[in-house]
This record gives structure tokens, C-alpha cells and sequence, in this order.
């Protein structure tokens, strides 16, 4: 599947792109698993970049990004589960604490 089309399937945000946040060789695998269906659980494949990305021990300002992502994401239960997941990280911070308790901003 067309690497856009799977990301507007699957609901990520634009700001993954914009931001540089998809990892290719993980995201693309993933395209290529696509079976028509899972989009009705779109979070799952949203989950698992959050997931690589945590597993990769990211810098502090890596975290802030995925903290604002996680703010993005259309479903805040399992975004939540991943903000919880990041205040466990190693390179948590003052920075990463305040992006945590800030809400994105409404356009």
C-alpha cells in the first residue's frame, strides 16, 4: 500500500511526517502488512511507532515530540497509556514533565 494512503487509513497525525517522526523501515513494514480491516484499529499501528520510538531510549526532545503527538492522536485512551509510558523514560525531564501536563493547543 501507498505510504500516504496507509498513514490517512490509520489516522496518524500529519505532524508525524512534518515533524520526521516515522521511522521508514519500521512504518513501511507495517504499509506492507496492511490488510483491509485494520483500520478499525487504527490505534494499534499508531501505538507501535510510539513503542519503537521508546524502545530506541530517546533524547528529551525526542520525548517532547512524542508527547505532543500523543496529545494529536485520535484516541486518547491509548494515547494516554503512552504519555505514561514516556514519564517512565530514562532522558525524562523538566521539559518532557511540562509538555506531559500541557494540553495542544485548539488551531
Amino acid at each position: 500500500m501507498e505510504l500516504r494512503r496507509y498513514l490517512e487509513l490509520m489516522e496518524f497525525p500529519a505532524e508525524w511526517e512534518a515533524w520526521d517522526m516515522l521511522p521508514c523501515a519500521f512504518v513501511n513494514e507495517q504499509s506492507a502488512s496492511y490488510a483491509p480491516g485494520h483500520e478499525e484499529a487504527s490505534e494499534h499501528d499508531r501505538n507501535g511507532v510510539f513503542q519503537w520510538w521508546l524502545r530506541q531510549n530517546p533524547p528529551a526532545e525526542t520525548l517532547v515530540k512524542l508527547v505532543e503527538l500523543s496529545w494529536l492522536d485520535p484516541d486518547q485512551v491509548m494515547a494516554e497509556s503512552v504519555r505514561e509510558s514516556i514519564a517512565r523514560q530514562p532522558n525524562f525531564d523538566n521539559e518532557v514533565d511540562a509538555a506531559l501536563r500541557r494540553f495542544p493547543s485548539t488551531g
